[in-house]
């Protein structure tokens, strides 16, 4: 494992009394009682629920060896070749956050050579860019779960490695790993790719069994800050991995009408805090996801009052300490715990909702409820949930925004909040449909609700895939599988027609995911469900077995710690890291 050095963090101070590194043992201590009426019985569930499910595994074991070493023994034989060598290959990567990085990153340590990474803004980053973080943003996981493959965080101080960081810190270490990695080279910034154009005449489908050179049938449409636009390419794969850059604000009546101004998190810069401080503003905030959370910290933090915080219905969490833990003995079986709740959402909502409170997993930050449907993978350290508890009632409103008069914003429940601002903090959108495709000539529409082949691959647009479908597992490192798949889809499995790539993604029991908004951010769905139905289209499709399925999700929520998960699809090799380095 490479280590990188640790060096000064960024030139920034801290922000609203958050340190720019917040160390693991310096998280504050958690605000909940432990002493709710309900708890034994949650507490009793969860270890009756865990032992049958332990014994179900126990009982299945036999068959799952025999599954798992007849994949693995199919494995050796269908991916023992390449027929098109990786350094043949041309690819483009859209998006320059830690995602592409670490894709790029991957594909080269798998003999690619030739990758171009486009940028819209000036320098890496994605998300902790500053054209898009907000105001005091953290990480919100521990940073041993969000940094990049065989690249920690921090090597040398575990408790810094099990904390969390700011925003501007966390762009520091994209840097780092971009500049060491010699990444930064490959990309093109200040560029914005509008098109992708693909001549299905240039794709070639070999004959079984035999070796072909790639035609590069994809070409990129790419403008810049004046506007002026040229050609790029050509390409045999274009990958975008840009998981949150556009933002969400819902389409409410009477936007004309108010007099006052309308951002997304997005767009909230410290400058329009400070900017709402001095003029004692008033402000809605919309939304109740772990970015709205964030927003309404940032005046509860400060000591302004002249707020309101508007949702629906309270998002669940997990609790920082809990799913990130200290690595005890009993932290490992709650971990366990986690894992059969992950199990049991294939088979209910409710039970798997049920072992997370029982196991002191969840948490909200209002009205205890049990629909699943409201956790996106969030997570709340101790010092979060004790500000926001600090929230008064009086603030917080359970409803819908109707729309907006003159002076506000009018509730479907026939209040009125008047407002000089309203924040929203309800999610993004990744982008992708900002994308003009063109087919032989002609636009091609991106059906937001088509199944991808393996949650990577467009059957109808095989040029084009998209590394957010594919969410394996958390932070960067999960572009490791789509740098693999990437391979695998070029150089290994046998070329498909697009009709036999759309008739095998039919087959799959999800991979409809929404490819405009992306895995985390469709609030009608159960993400969780979702999360682990796609690991059972993987293992159906051969790409991952269960073995190696369960020790990434036990090594994760047990063992408190995360490597890449297996694919086993591509031939074996041995990386030369210096020609990669150079």
């Amino acid at each position: 494992m490479e280590t990188p050095p640790v060096e000064t963090v960024a030139a920034c101070s801290a922000v609203q009394g958050i340190p720019l590194i917040t160390k693991f043992s310096e998280l504050v201590t958690p605000p909940e009682s432990c002493c709710s009426w309900w708890r034994p019985f949650w507490l009793l569930f969860t270890v009756l629920m865990s032992t049958i499910v332990a014994a179900l595994l126990v009982a299945l074991l036999p068959l799952i060896v025999l599954l798992t070493l007849f994949r693995r023994a199919w494995s050796c034989y269908a991916c023992s070749r390449y027929h098109t060598q990786p350094s043949k290959l041309k690819i483009a990567v859209i998006g320059g956050g830690w995602s592409g990085l670490q894709c790029i990153s991957r594909l080269r340590e798998l003999g690619v050579r030739d990758i171009t990474g486009f940028e819209r803004n000036d320098a890496l980053g994605g998300t902790w860019h500053p054209k898009l973080r907000y105001h005091s943003i953290q990480v919100h996981g521990a940073m041993w779960v969000t940094s990049f493959d065989c690249y920690p965080y921090n090597a040398a101080d575990r408790d810094a490695n099990d904390g969390k960081v700011l925003g501007a810190e966390a762009q520091n270490y994209v840097k780092r790993f971009a500049t060491d990695k010699g990444i930064e080279a490959l990309y093109q910034f200040n560029t914005k790719v509008v098109a992708v154009k693909y001549d299905s005449a240039q794709r070639t489908v070999a004959p079984k069994g035999e070796v072909v050179a790639p035609k590069q049938p994809a070409r990129l449409v790419v403008e810049d800050l004046d506007g002026n636009r040229s050609e790029s390419g050509p390409y045999d794969l274009v990958i975008y991995a840009s998981q949150a850059s556009e933002p969400n604000i819902p389409d409410i009546p009477g936007q004309a009408e108010f007099e006052g101004k309308i951002l997304h998190s997005l767009d909230f810069k410290t400058a329009q805090f400070d900017e709402i401080v001095r003029s004692k503003a008033k402000v809605v905030v919309v939304g109740g996801s772990m970015a709205a959370c964030d927003l309404a910290l940032c005046f509860q933090r400060a000591g302004y009052e002249t707020y309101d915080w508007v949702f629906r219905t309270p998002y669940l969490f997990w609790k920082y300490e809990a799913v990130f833990h200290n690595r005890s003995f009993l932290n490992a079986l709650r971990g366990f715990s986690t894992v059969v709740g992950l199990l049991l959402s294939l088979v209910s909502q409710t039970l798997a909702g049920w072992m997370f409170w029982g196991s002191g997993l969840a948490v909200t930050y209002g009205k205890v409820h049990n629909n699943w449907c409201k956790f996106h993978f969030g997570v709340l350290c101790p010092q979060q949930r004790r500000d926001l508890s600090k929230i008064t009632e009086e603030k917080r409103h359970r409803a819908n925004p109707k729309r907006y008069y003159a002076g506000g914003l009018e509730l479907d429940d026939g209040r009125k909040l008047a407002a000089d601002y309203v924040l929203f903090g309800t999610g993004c959108q990744s982008g992708i449909n900002k994308i003009a495709l063109v087919k032989d000539g002609q636009p091609f529409d991106l059906d937001p609700e088509a199944r991808m082949l393996n949650y990577f691959v467009v059957p109808t647009f095989p040029v084009f895939a998209n590394s957010t479908s594919l969410w394996t597992t958390f932070g960067p490192v999960r572009a490791v599988n789509s740098a693999d798949m990437a391979i695998y889809h070029l150089c290994v499995r046998e070329t498909m027609t697009e009709e036999q790539m759309r008739r095998k993604a039919s087959w799959q029991m999800g991979g409809s995911m929404n490819s405009t908004s992306g895995l985390l951010f469709q609030s009608t769905s159960f993400t969780l469900r979702v999360w682990v139905v796609m690991h059972l289209d993987l293992m159906a499709a051969g790409l991952v077995d269960f073995f190696d399925f369960m020790w990434h999700v036990i090594e994760i929520f047990s063992l408190s710690r995360q490597t890449a998960l297996k694919f086993r699809i591509l031939p074996q090799y041995r990386p030369q890291q210096h020609e990669h380095d150079d």
